[in-house]
């Protein structure tokens, strides 16, 4: 007697094969791309930004600044001081509702995100600042921020006393 479950085991242990050689391959590319990836997207930092800003915990945002903006920010910042309201992070100091990244410009060497604010009430204005980034050691940092409203976080940042 001939069993018939036995050319389906055969074709069926061969496509299991295949499917495992398959899932172990993209488990392998996925376990390597951490360790391939040294930067950010500017999508990435622009929702690391948004998040910040809507919790009010700048660390994340201070620990992807360029060294050069972040000893500035230093400088800046009083002893004890939250850096959420010590730090002019954006135009208003108004506290927004909504942040995301819109867009991008600037180029493949020295990218800018697009962030947009908005709030609940209608009677403010809604605005977009641009985060300004360089890569680091080909790590992608926020280098300044462009405000709506005119000038930079660098530029209000040197007009404060130290």
């Amino acid at each position: 007697m001939h069993d018939i479950g036995a050319v389906r085991a055969a074709a069926w242990h061969e496509s299991g094969m295949k499917l495992s050689i398959l899932f172990a391959g993209a488990a392998l590319a996925l376990a390597a791309t951490p360790a391939a990836a040294l930067s950010l997207t500017s999508t990435q930092v622009g929702d690391i930004y948004c998040a910040a800003r809507l919790s009010g915990d700048m660390a994340p945002i201070l620990a992807i600044l360029t060294p050069e903006l972040a000893a500035l920010v230093a400088r800046h910042l009083p002893e004890g001081a939250d850096a959420a309201t010590a730090i002019p992070w954006q135009s208003s100091a108004d506290y927004a509702n909504t942040c995301m990244p819109v867009g991008a410009s600037g180029s493949a060497a020295a990218p800018e995100i697009v962030i947009a604010f908005g709030f609940r009430d209608a009677s403010k204005a809604q605005y977009a600042d641009r985060l300004v980034m360089q890569f680091v050691d080909k790590r992608l940092r926020i280098d300044d921020i462009a405000y709506a409203t005119g000038g930079t976080l660098r530029e209000r940042l040197g007009n404060l006393p130290s």
